[in-house]
């Protein structure tokens, strides 16, 4: 009996301690219940200020990227002014010789014109010198045949 007692006395302590942990955990709770919690935006109003900042900074970081990319491009030539000199060069060239070639065409129908007349006068003559010489008549056509056989 006396273990059954000590242990309903110490069963009595811890019940007592308990009973004193819940009135102050009690407490403490409807402590925290009564206190009002000031419930204020400023910290996150100044956190978006920031960030709007360095938000509208990197935009205008990157506007300007953008107007600089723009400029350049503005400003490139799709084919190197080396090869536009070139291509210039060439077309000049071209064109002269056509010109050239083209007066050379129209100077020989011209002179294929002369040549045409001089050699049908040439010709008459040649024809009145053979009806003079029928001898020398007769040697030319016979060259002439020998010429036309294989």
């Amino acid at each position: 009996m006396k273990k059954l007692d000590e242990i309903m006395e110490l069963m009595t302590d811890e019940m007592d301690e308990f009973k004193k942990g819940l009135l102050q955990l009690q407490k403490l709770s409807n402590e925290l219940h009564n206190r009002s919690i000031p419930i204020t935006t400023e910290v996150l109003e100044k956190q978006l200020n920031f960030f709007f900042q360095k938000q509208e900074k990197r935009e205008a970081l990157t506007a300007e990227a953008f107007k600089t990319i723009d400029q350049k491009l503005k400003k490139a030539y799709l084919l190197p002014k080396s090869l536009g000199i070139l291509f210039g060069s060439l077309l000049i060239l071209l064109v002269t010789l056509i010109g050239y070639l083209t007066f050379l065409v129209v100077e020989s129908e011209k002179g294929e014109d002369s040549s045409y007349s001089i050699t049908k006068g040439e010709s008459g003559i040649f024809n009145n010198y053979l009806e003079e010489k029928p001898k020398i008549k007769a040697d030319y056509e016979k060259w002439l045949h020998n010429q036309n056989s294989p």
